[in-house]
């Protein structure tokens, strides 16, 4: 942006009150922004000397209906919930959900860009861990919400959970049905979820007055099932075994308990297991896996309705969701 349009920019801003994002989306793509708040930014232009018709004219074109809804990876179980929840969100408000999925990070950054004006989109959601500088590239470029992953204090509205008070809550309940050696499966620490659930991990012990055992922290780079199985075996064979172990998906919890099985012990009896998410597989599994239940359907759904709010330049009245998460207690535990 050229000295000129900021100094333009901030002229309709104190015209209209209306914030400098919500400018340069209705001048870059006047047809996601809701048509009131639209008026009042062109008449302010006219005022100031601009030209307006190039911009009202795209308007004879109709609307973009698109919103692209980027995962890190499809092969993650939790994601399915999740964007049938913004689906639905979606179709009430009139848009079509492409999902997309990769990385977001410095190499991708333009790629994700340059998809959103061929497709045309109206908006993004991302369930990827973004680094600042890139969340804020994007927020200038397009519409946009992070769901789950997300950067506080950005003013990029997001809708999540509290990932450190949902690891305290499983670790407390481990302790307190007398469990002292908890090991932690932990995934990718590049994401905020996997920092936060393992600095909730280690602020329940230090509550309760148990050393943390950095034996027992097992930091893998995927959700993998036979990567967890493997790095679970290890510590079930080693001189000091856990007997529970907290993890951050339900996934690493079968693999988990699957380890345990190998090394002849029982599930809960020698070794109490709780995963994390609630998908499908925590009741289809044998024992069925206490575990820690997030919405999923519902974050995707927040997300969507607050991404519509913003396309159409509506306040959200709170850009900062944090959504509840409840501990399921179920047959790997009791």
């Amino acid at each position: 942006m050229s000295e000129t349009k900021k100094i333009t920019y901030n002229k309709i801003v104190e015209l209209t009150g209306i914030s400098a994002s919500t400018i340069s989306r209705t001048i870059k793509n006047p047809k996601i922004v809701k048509a009131e708040t639209r008026d009042l930014i062109f008449k302010a232009m006219e005022e100031l000397g601009m030209e307006t018709q190039e911009y009202k004219s795209q308007l004879e074109k109709g609307n973009e209906s698109l919103i692209i809804f980027f995962v890190p990876s499809l092969d993650n179980p939790f994601y399915s919930q999740v964007i049938k929840g913004a689906k639905a969100s979606a179709e009430r408000n009139h848009y079509d959900l492409m999902v997309n999925e990769g990385h977001i990070n410095e190499r991708t950054v333009e790629d994700v860009i340059l998809l959103a004006k061929r497709t045309k989109a109206a908006g993004i959601i991302t369930t990827n861990n973004i680094a600042p500088s890139i969340a804020k590239k994007l927020n200038q470029e397009i519409p946009f919400i992070q769901c789950c992953e997300c950067n506080p204090g950005l003013g990029i509205p997001f809708v999540t959970i509290d990932d450190v008070s949902a690891a305290r809550k499983a670790i407390e309940y481990l302790i307190k049905i007398g469990k002292k050696k908890i090991a932690f499966i932990n995934g990718p620490i590049r994401y905020k979820y996997a920092q936060d659930r393992k600095k909730g991990y280690m602020q329940a012990l230090q509550d309760a007055k148990i050393s943390i055992d950095q034996r027992y922290i097992l930091q893998l780079d995927s959700v993998n099932y036979e990567m967890a199985v493997a790095a679970a075996s290890q510590l079930f064979y080693s001189n000091n075994p856990p007997d529970a172990f907290f993890t951050i998906s339900d996934v690493y919890a079968a693999a988990a308990i699957k380890a345990a099985l190998r090394a002849g012990l029982r599930v809960p009896q020698d070794v109490s297991v709780i995963g994390f998410d609630n998908v499908e597989i925590s009741t289809m599994y044998s024992p069925a896996i206490t575990t820690i239940s997030q919405p999923q359907y519902q974050l995707g759904y927040l997300a969507s309705e607050m991404l519509s709010k913003v396309i159409r330049g509506e306040e959200i009245v709170k850009q900062e969701l944090f959504l509840e998460t409840e501990l399921i207690v179920r047959e790997s535990t009791v």
